[in-house]
């Protein structure tokens, strides 16, 4: 009886060890039967991984002295909007985040308009799949446009512009996803409202700087909210201030990268309607949003024209194929193939967009930035006002090249100062 009970034993071990190895052995075989398995196959929520899509954003403002009568500024400077910064990255970086502080790139951002910090984190690192900029609109009510790229694994979207002028005040998205449950948005129109930086402790369009310390978090500014009469943004008989600007996202292009990675397509878009979310809540996650919205008009969002889409088709997929087969098309690993070829496609398509700018006649030179004001050393003081008693004198520069592409804004041209006195009078005190 002894012998038959461990005879049994050694059988159900082998039996055990038999099942582990045929199981371990049988994932690579699986794995080589299907070398195109995708990331899209593991999770349904994820789009192609075979697929590189470009994406236009527009960002039409709303800020009219209709809409927001109280304290709108008319001149010194007049309503406008800084460039938009835009990123397109995964889920591991942050540009901003409601009830979080600034960072200090965000911070020079939100206060001053300009990028330099920010753009110190180059494309590719920190999750940033692509980087772009728009220009400034230079009116309260006006639109601004420019092109992006995303990936499965990089489908999110983060934007900013500032209120100008404005102590912190900017608009913007946080991370918003361009993949929905595997699928690319084709087209959606989104309404946003004023938010504060929490780096300045202004309440008007026009304080003077006055530091918050220590430092807020950033939040959304309502009709009460911050809750003081000063506030430029205070309407106590709104329950909700009007969007006082809508981003649009329309979805214009489309790459598939072939099994043996040496052809590229470029497939144009079909007709859709655009959903419409207002209010967005940011860092929530998008596709709850964008599945529980109504479909409005089609004055939302501007379509592409069709012969425009297939007129760059044929040129583009010539281009396109042309720099595939540069980019290492036999190297042994196809997923590290995948994000090369998609990075390098993105920057080639980006720096060819550039030349043919170029070639059309833009008026600039260096589109990688903003190009900022500059003007000539201070003349010398004019002689003073008053040849007796208290006068003024004065002294001006001149601009030698005027801001571009939301750069700094030119300095004071023109400088006073006190001069004379009344011991330069002649007095007859004494005139008999």
């Amino acid at each position: 009886m002894w012998y038959v009970v461990r005879t049994t034993s050694h059988v159900l071990t082998f039996l055990v060890i038999l099942l582990i190895v045929s199981f371990a052995m049988a994932k690579p075989r699986s794995a080589k039967r299907s070398p195109s398995f995708s990331s899209k196959e593991r999770s349904p929520f994820l789009c192609d991984p075979d697929k590189l899509m470009v994406y236009k954003v527009t960002l039409a403002t709303h800020w009219s002295r209709t809409l927001f009568p109280k304290q709108y500024p008319e001149w010194r400077p007049p309503a406008q909007w800084s460039k938009v910064i835009g990123r397109s990255h995964d889920s591991s970086y942050t540009l901003f985040r409601i009830s979080q502080s600034s960072s200090e790139g965000f911070k020079e951002f939100t206060e001053t308009g300009r990028s330099d910090t920010l753009d110190a984190q180059s494309q590719g690192e920190g999750g940033i799949f692509d980087e772009f900029n728009a220009p400034p609109v230079t009116a309260g009510e006006g639109k601004t446009e420019a092109e992006f790229f995303v990936d499965s694994n990089h489908s999110r979207v983060s934007l900013a512009s500032r209120i100008v002028p404005s102590p912190d005040w900017f608009v913007g998205l946080d991370s918003f996803n361009l993949c929905i449950d595997g699928q690319w948005v084709d087209s959606v129109a989104i309404k946003v409202g004023p938010m504060d930086g929490g780096t300045d402790n202004g309440f008007t369009f026009t304080s003077p700087n006055w530091p918050s310390d220590p430092t807020e978090k950033i939040f959304r500014i309502t009709s009460n909210m911050p809750n003081h009469p000063a506030n430029s943004f205070y309407y106590p008989d709104l329950n909700d201030l009007p969007p006082i600007a809508t981003f649009f996202f329309v979805k214009v292009k489309e790459y598939a990268l072939a099994e043996i990675f040496d052809a590229v397509t470029l497939s144009p878009i079909s007709d859709t309607s655009t959903p419409l979310i207002e209010d967005i809540l940011q860092g929530v996650d998008s596709s709850t949003s964008t599945t529980s919205t109504t479909v409005p008009s089609e004055k939302y969002v501007e379509q592409p024209d069709r012969e425009e889409i297939e007129d760059v088709e044929e040129q583009n997929n010539e281009t396109l194929r042309k720099k595939t087969k540069k980019s290492g098309a036999k190297s042994k690993s196809e997923s590290t193939k995948k994000s090369s070829l998609l990075k390098s496609l993105v920057t080639d398509y980006s720096r060819d967009e550039r030349a043919k700018k170029n070639r059309r006649g833009r008026k600039w030179s260096n589109l990688s930035g903003p190009r900022h004001c500059m003007v000539s050393e201070w003349g010398s003081w004019s002689a003073c006002s008053k040849s007796c008693g208290i006068g003024e004198s004065t002294r001006v520069r001149k601009v030698l090249t005027h801001a571009r592409r939301g750069g700094n804004p030119c300095p004071p041209l023109e400088e006073n100062k006190w001069c004379g006195s009344s011991r330069d009078c002649s007095h007859a005190y004494f005139d008999w």
